[in-house]
């Protein structure tokens, strides 16, 4: 190979390093590892397979071509095919005429509609760990060789470092949310009236932010303060009324201070840190009469007054009254308790659950 092509190729794996590192979404992630194994290699389909769990079986998480939805309905099982003796042995084949390997399986291509003629294909490991396989089909110009192996080889390393890492931030994603819906249920735990109440405050909140064009990271905030805004009960009840007996302790004190609480829990927590001031201000009023710091007006996060309004409305749900008392209760607090701009909005574009939503006796 001629030193210009390996610096362009060099070049090549480094912008598709940069590109993989980028995002940690593993079906997006494995479209680009085949998209750069084909370039790469100037061939004209790609297909990764991953190790299922019950490490027998390879299934195609990207296949190219026309019916490539067919073909991540199908499996391989290790020992068997071309992708499956890879597997097996953890070694990179090339094979130039698969009309004459015995291992070949054309019953892919049947399904596919591709006509393949020849294969190479490398493992995707992690030391000695098998994760899946990556093949490139048909070379374009002449047959594959040995520099268009180690070429994907190298992008394999390359590839189940950052597959194990996007793996490794779904489980992470996974954790998280389970977590939530557990404290979630512990919040609502206090109290068979309230159940719903945490998720309905977070759908009414989402609504009014989608209404108002927030997205993304400001989004994601007014939705994990939604559901965690009265986590604070949770530390509450247990720092106070402990064998006091007294009842109004642990609904006045405590409702005045389970948003310090809950904010102190959620502050800590890095993912969290941009929800807590909703968490801490979703009792705060627009005229300055709310709590903990009797913040006015501008002064209260725009993310924590739509909360109090999801939060109010959804208060008023539960107790019964009608959607057209709740419009009318909310409108009365108008540049009371709430934003002017966020009043008009809830009621102007009806943002009001129907009664169907469940949750609601």
């Amino acid at each position: 190979m001629e030193e210009k092509s390996l610096n362009e190729i060099l070049k090549e794996l480094f912008e598709i390093a940069k590109s993989l590192s980028s995002t940690l979404d593993l079906d997006t992630l494995l479209k680009r590892i085949g998209d750069a194994a084909e370039k790469l290699t100037e061939s004209e389909a790609s297909s990764i397979m991953l190790l299922d769990e019950d490490k027998k079986h390879l299934s195609f998480k990207v296949a190219t071509g026309e019916k490539s939805g067919i073909m991540k309905t199908l499996k391989v099982k290790v020992g068997e095919g071309i992708a499956g003796t890879i597997a097996q042995t953890k070694e990179s084949l090339i094979i130039n005429d698969v009309s004459k390997d015995k291992r070949f399986a054309n019953s892919f291509d049947k399904s596919s509609g591709f006509k393949t003629r020849s294969i190479l294909g490398v493992p995707l490991l992690i030391g000695d760990e098998l994760i899946g396989v990556a093949e490139v089909l048909n070379k374009r110009n002449g047959d594959f060789n040995e520099d268009d192996k180690e070429i994907l080889q190298s992008l394999a390393s390359l590839a189940s470092v950052t597959i194990l890492n996007a793996r490794f931030s779904e489980d992470q994603k996974n954790f998280f949310i389970y977590i939530i819906e557990i404290i979630v249920q512990a919040i609502e735990s206090r109290d068979p009236k309230i159940t719903g109440h945490t998720w309905r405050v977070a759908q009414i909140s989402t609504a009014i932010a989608r209404a108002f064009g927030i997205e993304k990271e400001e989004y994601k905030n007014i939705y994990f303060g939604a559901l965690l805004h009265d986590i604070g009960y949770l530390v509450g009840s247990k720092t106070m009324d402990l064998g006091q007996g007294i009842y109004g302790i642990q609904h006045t004190d405590l409702d005045k201070q389970h948003s310090l609480f809950g904010w102190e829990m959620v502050r800590k927590i890095n993912i969290l840190r941009n929800a807590a001031p909703i968490v801490k201000y979703h009792h705060e009023n627009f005229d300055g009469s709310g709590y903990p710091e009797g913040l006015k007006g501008e002064e209260i996060p725009f993310g924590a007054n739509i909360v109090a309004l999801a939060e109010y409305v959804d208060e008023l749900k539960i107790i019964g009254y009608s959607n057209e008392k709740i419009y009318e209760m909310v409108k009365l607090n108008r540049s009371k308790k709430f934003r002017p701009d966020i009043v008009d909005l809830f009621i102007n574009k009806k943002l009001l659950p129907e009664e169907e939503i469940t949750g609601y006796a």
